[in-house]
């Protein structure tokens, strides 16, 4: 029997697996294209057998959803994760389903230097609470807290605040939100910080001028802000300050003196286009907790393993991310 776990995290597109000593970065690591069950199943099987792995103690999953009944339901997807299933496909013992935002606040103690981009000078006060947000790949908005906890070190808990309402600093950025709810009924932080956020406030900002009803894909909104179309580009300022903002309601909240981590290959993916020194001045402008809000990190992770490293700290026995 290998003393490596069994690690995946699956979309609803993809399922990534890995094997891992835990609480390390997989050694092998491998992506099946996957949107049901039995597709999971038969990857599984398949990344055990390529693996050479007849029999394991241990395995832990992650998706964007929430467990319930034993099962963790996609929130934008019909695949559910079958706990039953899952262990039998997998022959481990010890089978995990956690929300993918609980597997990165697991991984934020492990991050290496190298994946952490910090937007502004703050450091973390080591015995505070942390905060994982993020639209990892531009679906939805996750999040999550790391609390200290005297007993283990550390204890994670996901959340829904992706789903709160989402709040205008001025009269311009009101009148956004107003066309965007004419369109949805509620606008929430996800509603703008995903891909179909991009194409909603493009939209959002062509109408307000006057122009004709367009809703270009999100690459199309990029290519032409990156050539200095005035829509397109205040479209990712508008969203960058949003995501500042959201981002310091999130430390407020948690009291997340140890930073906010922003997970997000996709953000990472706009390049310059993500203003950090506008989301750095709407992450602290909170009135009379400014000061409070200056000294709170705020980190950007592009990686795409972190899921997977949590998931990885989460299997160990004992340690500060047990559980």
């Amino acid at each position: 029997m290998t003393r490596q776990a069994l690690i995946g995290e699956a979309d609803g597109h993809a399922l990534v697996l890995g094997l891992a000593d835990p609480g390390a970065l997989p050694s092998m690591r491998q992506v099946y294209r996957c949107a049901t069950e039995d597709e999971m199943v038969a990857a599984i099987r398949d990344f055990l057998f390529q693996a050479g792995v007849m029999s394991l103690s241990r395995a832990a999953f992650c998706a964007p959803g929430p467990v319930i009944d034993g099962g963790l339901q996609l929130t934008r997807h019909p695949l559910r994760l079958n706990r039953e299933r899952l262990a039998a496909a997998s022959g481990a013992g010890d089978l995990m389903l956690v929300n993918d935002f609980l597997a990165r606040a697991a991984a934020m103690p492990l991050l290496p230097d190298d994946w952490l981009e910090a937007i502004g000078e703050a450091r973390p006060r080591q015995a505070a609470p942390a905060a994982a947000m993020g639209p990892i790949d531009g679906e939805g908005l996750g999040m999550a807290v790391l609390s200290p906890d005297g007993f283990v070190g550390w204890s994670a808990s996901p959340g829904e605040g992706g789903h709160a309402d989402l709040a205008a600093a001025d009269d311009r950025e009101a009148a956004i939100i107003a066309l965007l709810r004419r369109q949805h009924g509620h606008v929430s932080a996800e509603t703008v910080l995903t891909i179909d956020g991009v194409r909603d406030v493009h939209r959002a900002l062509i109408l307000l001028a006057g122009g004709p009803e367009a809703r270009l894909t999100w690459e199309a909104v990029q290519a032409l802000a990156e050539a200095g179309d005035p829509a397109a580009s205040e479209t990712f300022r508008l969203l960058s300050g949003w995501l500042g903002a959201v981002a310091g309601d999130l430390a407020l909240v948690a009291g997340a003196r140890s930073g906010v981590f922003v997970f997000s290959p996709f953000l990472a993916s706009w390049g310059p286009l993500f203003d950090r020194g506008l989301a750095r001045a709407r992450f602290e402008a909170k009135g009379r907790m400014a000061a409070y809000q200056a000294g709170v990190p705020l980190y950007l992770v592009g990686s795409r393993d972190c899921g997977l490293l949590g998931l990885s700290a989460l299997c160990r026995s004992s340690g500060p991310l047990a559980g």
